[in-house]
């Protein structure tokens, strides 16, 4: 991996490099809980504005059971709320509809679950496996507004399809 200043690489740039560096790593890890774990660290790592970084799983177990739910998997940063609905929140809009949400004030996301006070702008990408079903969401916030936007969703969904649909 190539440890160049992130400061003087565009945001293209920089997950052109977290992307190349998740994908070399995860060469041949069929673990799905290793991978989470290496996406958060690098992309958190990656991007200095964001504070809190993760995964939450479609728990199977409830969802076996009738009920759509996810719960809290690897992360980084502050305690994060560790079950989430599907249609509640951020998390819980982006896996109930499958879509990324890009959320430049959460105070005016009318159903924003504040996990942690701080938390000014959010990213959630649902996270397919190769048959097409949603396994999980990764979420990012930010204590900065308007930290998110197109690119980072173009690049997230990339990398989270590069990853998990394999």
């Amino acid at each position: 991996m190539v440890n160049s200043p992130s400061t003087m690489l565009s945001k293209g740039e920089k997950y052109q490099e977290v992307i190349r560096d998740v994908l070399a790593v995860l060469d041949g890890e069929p673990d799905v809980t290793a991978r989470m774990a290496t996406c958060v660290s690098l992309l958190n790592q990656a991007f200095e504005a964001w504070f809190w970084t993760g995964f939450y799983v479609v728990d199977k177990v409830k969802k076996a059971a009738g009920t759509d739910e996810l719960v809290v998997g690897p992360y980084n940063g502050t305690l994060g709320c560790l079950r989430i609905a599907f249609g509640r929140g951020v998390c819980g809009a982006a896996a109930a509809t499958r879509t990324t949400q890009v959320v430049p004030d959460v105070h005016q996301f009318s159903d924003h679950i504040a996990c942690d006070s701080r938390s000014n702008s959010e990213i959630v990408v649902p996270v397919f496996d190769k048959a097409g079903e949603l396994i999980a969401v990764f979420d990012s916030d930010s204590e900065s507004f308007g930290t998110y936007d197109d690119e980072d969703a173009t690049h997230l969904e990339k990398l989270m399809a590069a990853v998990f649909s394999i």
